[in-house]
């Protein structure tokens, strides 16, 4: 049984035999197609994503430095 849905997906899985040269040039148009659309961050999205990455590294610190603190009381070395 065969759905006509998905007709395009098994053709493309079928396409499994292009070489080094066909696979380059796919990738090729992919990044020209990617940095088509891309454009660049204005202030605002820029300080939000500044704010989103401080305050994971404050949380990844914060975790590390409870994480130390609790080993250090829990499993003194040298006593």
């Amino acid at each position: 049984m065969s759905y006509p849905k998905y007709e395009k997906l098994r053709k493309s899985k079928q396409k499994k035999d292009e070489g080094y040269y066909d696979r380059f040039i796919n990738f090729l148009k992919s990044s020209r197609r990617v940095l088509k659309i891309a454009n660049k961050p204005n202030r605002k999205e820029y300080f939000l994503v500044f704010k989103i990455c401080a305050i994971g590294i404050v949380i990844l610190g914060a975790l590390s430095y409870i994480i130390q603190l609790i080993f250090s009381v829990a499993l003194p070395i040298g006593k």
